[in-house]
């Protein structure tokens, strides 16, 4: 390529108007236009404008793609220029904040630029309940501490202090034993995992090998019936009167019907909270001698299984098929105005069981509760065996993984009766209780 000697127009409109009208070069030629912007003619007629920069550090100067004349003006090109030479006076590459910005990267620079992009990314992709947990944690906690730090800056032990500062603080205050500092950590983490993922950042995860800052107690909370499923106080019947109110007509809690029938359903077959909520009439039988439910959807595979109905689950889902429209898809429905699901969300089953839980008195239980309440109850009463099954949990050893592929219909329909009819029984002995 040869750089060609010509009398150089002395605006960048002279320069538009000749590079307009100048004929394709017998070999390829490259002209200066100044200021460290030249164009390429090629022998095709095509002519490329490119900037030789050098970066801050470097000796010699460097070529950077602009774009093709005439897409691109003279004019066009020159402020092009600027952009790069400031990329380059700060030692970066402008090569490849060029192709970060084609890919519709933002620059990140620091810390609170990430929690920024990650959390405008993650706006209508998640649960406003996430996403404004998330936001309490990365704005509110981690941001003043770290957030002005460049992310080329950061290490392990920054967010390490962070993480631990703040266990340390929920503890002074009496908040929580620190385990709310864990949720911080994993914030951090997934949203180092996720802008990686995205392509926003290319550096290594500074949370990466950080251990919790406090230990988490599993939850053990079951609902107490004073006789299969007893608590250190024999007399307490929870469980009956959680049951009794959930079947009442009219019911003494503020609860609609067919949310009391997903809770009594999700207590009677140990279900996970989406799996009641987003049951389907196509998948229910309820005519025959075997009247059987399949969850569709589950947290894992192995939760998708067919169960059998006992038959306080048959009545009770006979009376919500009566109110329901032919036309309807789910067990459950969401209201019209409903956004995130077209049934139930777990979250307001959550909240149904909670205004239910403080109307009777009960303490600290949580929907998931109910379902620890039935597979304890069924292991109480001999069926740990299809406990199993019936939770939609995954077998162990050679045997469950390899070779047993049985149904336990029958084993399980009698598990299920007997846990309900405990459940029905506890009902019972509740009404007749002081209060």
């Amino acid at each position: 390529m040869t750089t060609a000697t010509v009398e150089r127009p002395k605006t960048d409109k002279g320069w538009q108007a000749y590079l307009s009208n100048i004929r394709a070069p017998a070999e390829r030629i490259e002209l200066s236009l100044g200021g460290a912007l030249v164009v390429i003619l090629e022998i095709s007629g095509a002519k490329r404008f490119e900037a030789k920069v050098r970066r801050k550090g470097e000796r010699n100067p460097r070529r950077f793609p602009i774009g093709n004349f005439p897409a691109i003006s003279v004019a066009e090109a020159r402020k092009k220029l600027v952009e790069i030479k400031a990329v380059a006076k700060m030692g970066r590459d402008p090569a490849l904040e060029q192709r970060r910005a084609r890919a519709g990267m933002v620059e990140l620079r620091t810390l609170n630029d990430l929690i920024r992009e990650y959390l405008s990314r993650r706006e209508g992709e998640v649960a406003a309940k996430t996403l404004k947990i998330e936001r309490d944690l990365l704005v509110g906690i981690l941001a003043p501490k770290l957030g002005d730090r460049l992310l080329a800056d950061l290490e392990p032990v920054d967010f390490g202090n962070a993480v631990a500062d703040y266990a340390a603080r929920l503890k002074r205050e009496g908040r929580s034993n620190g385990t709310n500092a864990n949720k911080l950590l994993a914030a951090s983490r997934r949203m180092f995992k996720m802008t990686r993922g995205w392509g926003v950042i290319g550096s290594v995860d500074p949370t990466a090998g950080l251990t919790r800052a406090a230990k988490e107690e599993p939850r053990d909370r079951i609902l107490f019936d004073g006789k299969v499923l007893v608590g250190p106080d024999p007399s307490v019947n929870e469980l009956g009167r959680l049951v009794t109110a959930l079947t009442a007509d009219p019911s003494p809690v503020p609860v609609s019907r067919p949310t009391r029938i997903a809770l009594l359903l999700t207590l009677r077959l140990g279900l996970r909270a989406l799996e009641a909520c987003s049951l389907e009439w196509r998948a229910v039988t309820l005519g025959g001698d075997a009247p059987i439910v399949s969850v569709t959807r589950s947290k894992t595979s192995a939760g998708l299984r067919t169960l059998p109905l006992p038959p306080a689950a048959v009545g009770e889902l006979r009376q919500l098929r009566e109110g329901a429209g032919k036309s309807a898809a789910y067990l459950f429905p969401a209201e019209p105005s409903a956004k995130r699901a077209q049934h139930l969300h777990p979250e307001s089953l959550s909240r149904a069981f909670a205004r239910t839980c403080a109307r009777l008195g009960i303490a600290g239980a949580s929907t998931h509760d109910l379902r620890r309440t039935a597979l304890s109850g069924l292991a109480e009463l001999g069926h740990e065996g299809v406990a199993g099954r019936i939770a939609g949990h995954r077998g162990v050893g050679v045997m469950a993984v390899h070779y047993d592929r049985s149904k336990r219909l029958d084993a399980m329909r009698a598990a299920l009766a007997t846990w309900s009819a405990a459940i029905d029984d506890a009902a019972e002995r509740a009404k007749t209780e002081t209060p």
